[in-house]
């Protein structure tokens, strides 16, 4: 497995995980939800941006 798709999948057990943890409906769970979906969707964005290698024509 490279390092995007590590990245990649990580992210998103991460989003998944923090959508999930938000539905609790304490204050604490919401907030540490959101956290979680965030840091997922910075993981997953910042790995398809900068990990992918540049293809020479």
């Amino acid at each position: 497995m490279g390092k995007l798709l590590a990245c990649m999948f990580i992210g998103l057990i991460f989003l998944t995980t923090g959508i999930y943890v938000s539905t609790f409906l304490t204050t604490t769970w919401i907030i540490v939800g959101v956290l979680l979906a965030v840091l997922g969707g910075i993981l997953m964005g910042s790995s398809s941006l900068f990990l992918p290698k540049h293809v020479k024509e």
